[in-house]
């Protein structure tokens, strides 16, 4: 099942910062490990970062401002990636979550 909602909804605006965050990761790093959590909604943005890339509060502050508005507060948490998954992801890419990634196929058919 795929949701289907506006495109200025709050998770569709989250779902768009955290992509902005893995993206500024791979102008880190050609192979960088984050895992991107956002709940936005009511003036707040809370992001949540485990990663093994270092970030600012004003990296991270310009791209929620650039989707979610001037006027949202940022309540970020950036940890180093947890050592057991590091070991686990050190000699090939595994997928730690569902989530959609480039050229994966969401149905049988395709």
């Amino acid at each position: 099942m795929i949701e289907k909602v506006n495109p200025c909804h709050p998770d569709k605006l989250a779902d768009r910062i955290a992509g902005a965050i893995v993206d500024l990761a791979y102008t880190k790093n050609e192979n960088p490990k984050v895992a991107v959590e956002v709940l936005l909604g009511h003036g707040k943005c809370h992001v949540i970062i485990e990663t093994s890339e270092e970030f600012t509060n004003t990296e991270i502050n310009n791209i929620v401002k650039r989707i979610a508005g001037k006027n949202i507060e940022l309540d970020l948490n950036v940890v180093p990636q947890d050592k057991h998954l590091a070991d686990n992801q050190s000699e090939e890419f595994k997928c730690g979550d569902n989530g959609i990634f480039k050229g994966v196929p969401l149905t049988h058919e395709e």
